[in-house]
């Protein structure tokens, strides 16, 4: 039976799952995990042939710093097809040429701020969240989720100790809806989201701001096991195919990897403006990751 594994964001989730189903009779997507349980597999289980899916897309970084870390991935993960499309141009600029041939890069998500329109100041970049009036009403994505890590990483690379102290003191125990009421209500001056989730607000009073040092990005990366079903082969060609990648663009959010798929919204609005860290710092943010999580 082919074995699928989706780690992917909540918003594109569903409707994948749903079209892999329909075209795929008798595929097994494994069941739902939390950050937590995900973490776990990735970091102790991930790249061992018994636990490893025939295919898996995720962007924990654990699974990633797993494959690196192997003596011959080639044991477990396949070369990906030459025939996938290119990494667009403006993404290879910014170094987001995969290291190996191991993974690709399916699109990067991107994380914005939002404010309530009555923030003061106003904050149009992520050195502004440090403000002391702003840093202590923050609320980002909970600690079990990569998003503390990946602001502390990026505030304290843009900012420094001004940058990690502002990381320390937000909120992270809401989950992204919530932030966005809870900055919308008044409750909070600002917050950290995917951009999907950053777009709307019931009552108009909170705006999304693409940071002027640009959004931050996290890789979502595939992976195909060695001898995987010719099936696992054609889901891969369907998630770089231009249907799905236009899918990521406009419904997700993301920057797609295609270069005849174009950006939209509000990626196209700030010229794919984004904060990429490389991949060693992407592979070693798991230690930033698993400090917040208290885990050993």
């Amino acid at each position: 039976m082919l074995d699928i594994h989706l780690a992917i964001p909540p918003n594109i989730a569903r409707k994948t799952i749903d079209d892999l189903k329909k075209d795929f009779p008798g595929i097994h997507i494994r069941p739902h995990q939390t950050h937590v349980e995900m973490d776990a597999f990735f970091e102790k289980d991930f790249g061992k042939p018994e636990h490893t899916a025939d295919l898996t897309l995720t962007a924990y970084p654990s699974a990633l710093t797993r494959l690196v870390a192997m003596d011959d991935p080639g044991q477990v993960f396949a070369s990906m097809p030459e025939t996938l499309p290119a990494l667009r141009p403006d993404l290879a600029d910014l170094g987001v040429t995969e290291a190996n041939p191991y993974y690709r890069v399916v699109c990067l998500v991107c994380l914005v701020a939002i404010a309530h329109k009555d923030t003061n100041p106003f904050p149009q970049a992520w050195g502004d969240l440090c403000h002391e009036n702003i840093r202590d009403a923050m609320a980002i994505p909970p600690e079990e989720t990569p998003a503390p890590a990946l602001y502390t990483y990026f505030q304290t690379r843009l900012n420094g100790d001004a940058g990690r102290e502002a990381a320390r003191r937000t909120n992270k125990t809401l989950l992204p809806l919530d932030i966005n009421q809870g900055v919308d209500a008044g409750d909070f001056k600002a917050g950290m989201l995917l951009s999907a989730f950053a777009r709307t607000f019931r009552h108009n009073n909170a705006r999304m701001v693409w940071p002027r040092e640009g959004a931050f990005a996290l890789p979502l990366l595939a992976f195909l096991k060695k001898d995987a079903p010719r099936e696992a082969l054609d889901i891969l060609t369907i998630i770089f195919g231009r249907s799905f990648q236009e899918f990521l663009a406009k419904d997700g959010g993301f920057v797609p990897v295609r270069a005849d798929v174009d950006v939209f919204g509000e990626v196209a609005e700030n010229h794919c403006h984004i904060q990429w860290m490389g991949w060693q710092d992407y592979t070693s943010m798991k230690e930033e990751y698993h400090r917040q999580m208290g885990v050993q």
